[in-house]
């Protein structure tokens, strides 16, 4: 082998079989090119297709929750047109009523926080501010945790708290007495 000839020289094939070969190598440079970089915001990617699919389930599901935000917005003001009397007039008027019951009900000169009762909470709780799952949730009690209950009305048991907190009311299925 002569040490004057370069490598391409070296492999048996003509003029023709290298302009060839140039040709092909030309021609895959620029379908990967266009591929690459002139396929407008690459549509024809298979990506882009399952990006476009996301979108659309997205979109499908934000209407889907406007809608049901729509609907229940209209119950809500339909709920609230019912009154004339605002709902914080409302409530405090309620309060009162339902204090001056639960002062009626217990015999004079008795004191609720004398004979406090020990229950336990048997799953988590919410703490109403009235007996009433419409009225105002003002604290969450934890599983197994020992509440001292003061009176009871119905379905519902008044509890007090020993950190100060406003007395509340909780579910009687919510708690069992403890010994």
């Amino acid at each position: 082998m002569n040490d004057n000839k370069t490598w391409w020289k070296v492999v048996p094939m003509g003029k023709k079989g290298w302009i060839f070969v140039g040709v092909i190598v030309f021609a895959l440079v620029v379908f990967l090119a266009w591929k690459a970089f002139w396929t407008p915001d690459g549509r024809d990617s298979f990506a882009y297709r399952e990006q476009e699919e996301k979108i659309r389930n997205m979109e499908d599901r934000v209407a889907k929750l406007q809608k049901e935000l729509e609907d229940s917005s209209k119950r809500i003001a339909s709920l609230q047109g019912g009154s004339d009397e605002p709902t914080r007039g409302r409530r405090s008027a309620d309060r009162k009523a339902n204090n001056s019951r639960r002062g009626e009900s217990r015999p004079t000169g008795q004191n609720p926080s004398l004979e406090p009762r020990l229950y336990e909470t048997v799953r988590s709780t919410a703490v109403f501010e009235e007996p009433s799952d419409s009225s105002r949730k003002v604290a969450t009690i934890p599983n197994g945790s020992r509440v001292r209950v003061v009176d009871s009305t119905g379905d519902w048991l008044e509890v007090r708290s020993k950190q100060g907190r406003p007395p509340g009311f909780i579910r009687r299925d919510d708690a069992v007495l403890t010994r």
